[in-house]
């Protein structure tokens, strides 16, 4: 059972915070749509959470996002202590993760094996009917 409410309360987490991307420190020039918030690991005792975040784009707009998030850190458990009702708001670690980048990988690698695919051996996969 204490499996299951913490499983919620990391999906929850997950979900405040990605909403949050848009509401902690607007107008400051961070593009936040860069930003996908994959994962929240929140310790048993409520105290810490590591957040694991993915960052679209080159290394450095990757750094600078990153910067951005743990300088405003304060200003998200400020946020999360506002929407989710926990005995403790925890520590928010954010931490970088190549998730996002890794399936789009794996998409385009799927996308040019299906352009590879000749229209020779679409034919061939296909039964002739014999009349």
């Amino acid at each position: 059972m204490k499996h299951d409410r913490l499983a919620r309360i990391n999906e929850r987490v997950r979900e405040e915070l990605s909403a949050a991307l848009y509401r902690v420190a607007p107008g400051e020039g961070a593009d936040v749509g860069r930003v996908s918030i994959v994962a929240a690991r929140v310790s048993p005792d409520l105290h810490n959470a590591i957040i694991s975040v993915s960052i679209l784009g080159d290394e450095g707009e990757s750094h600078a996002l990153m910067s951005w998030l743990r300088s405003h850190r304060a200003d998200f458990q400020r946020y999360l202590a506002d929407k989710v009702a926990l005995k403790y708001t925890p520590v928010l670690d954010f931490r970088r993760t190549d998730a996002i980048a890794a399936g789009a990988r794996v998409l385009g690698i799927l996308d040019e094996l299906a352009a590879e695919k000749s229209p020779e051996a679409e034919a061939a996969d296909t039964p002739e009917t014999e009349p």
